[in-house]
């Protein structure tokens, strides 16, 4: 009876260092920035080739892949997939200069939306039937590129995703990061938290356009303030740049639009 408390501790630790390494696991391989190999590639709605397609890709065109499941890779959607959401759950935000003439009256285009309600479905086709690519926020914009009646066409949000073989998408090539006289790197992206992970080098992470990840060494309280920001940062590299997350110490950083 004497053992069961330290036994169980033990599983505990065992538990939460085995959900940690997998947590690294996972990143190891995503997110990063692909390239489609092939011309017409279908992307779809779900992992699995009798999914709808929701657009057809071409040999060269890129993609932000965040996530795999067996053969698949979850892709953010590109900028060219057709996504809609209903009307009746964002308030226009900003209207065309001129107004759009119609048979029944004048009126103006809609150029963009605040979301009314939190986890609005973002869909493939402008019906309830539509399958879900997407989730939407409440005070989220949008960008509309067309009215579909009770509905609006709409470039594809953050949070929106497709899925496409992993045959047809190959790692893109990106350039070295660029230096300032002094030496230091000069990096720009997204910041988040770094999460839970063992014995880990910093708290927070630098996500680049083209979904590089470089692990940020700075004051904690001030990358928290900076949270999902995009800016700018300059600092010293204290790891090797073809580590897997190179580590950077924050000599400066600031908001870029």
């Amino acid at each position: 009876m004497r053992l069961r408390y330290p036994v169980a501790i033990l599983y505990l630790a065992a538990a939460i260092l085995a959900a940690t390494f997998s947590l690294a696991y996972a990143e190891e391989k995503t997110p990063f920035l692909g390239e489609v190999n092939t011309d017409s590639i279908n992307l779809r709605s779900d992992a699995t080739t009798t999914a709808a397609v929701i657009a057809t890709l071409n040999k060269g065109e890129q993609l932000d892949v965040v996530a795999e499941f067996y053969e698949w890779y979850k892709v953010r959607l590109p900028k060219k997939a057709p996504v809609y959401i209903k009307k009746s759950l964002v308030l226009c935000i900003n209207y065309a200069a001129e107004a759009v003439v119609t048979e029944a009256a004048p009126k103006q285009q809609c150029l963009s939306a605040k979301v009314l309600k939190d986890r609005v479905n973002i869909r493939s086709k402008p019906s309830e039937s539509g399958s879900i690519l997407g989730i939407a926020d409440k005070n989220e914009v949008v960008n509309i590129t067309a009215d579909a009646g009770s509905w609006y066409k709409i470039e594809p949000i953050q949070n929106s995703f497709g899925w496409i073989h992993k045959k047809f998408v190959v790692k893109a090539v990106i350039s070295p990061p660029e230096k300032n006289p002094e030496g230091d790197i000069i990096l720009t992206g997204t910041v988040q938290p770094y999460g839970i992970v063992f014995l880990r080098p910093a708290t927070h992470k630098l996500i680049t356009a083209e979904n590089e990840i470089f692990l940020l060494k700075g004051n904690r309280s001030s990358l928290n303030a900076l949270n999902h920001q995009k800016v700018k940062v300059t600092g010293k590299v204290r790891s090797s740049l073809k580590g897997q997350y190179p580590v950077v110490e924050v000599k400066a950083i600031e908001v870029v639009n």
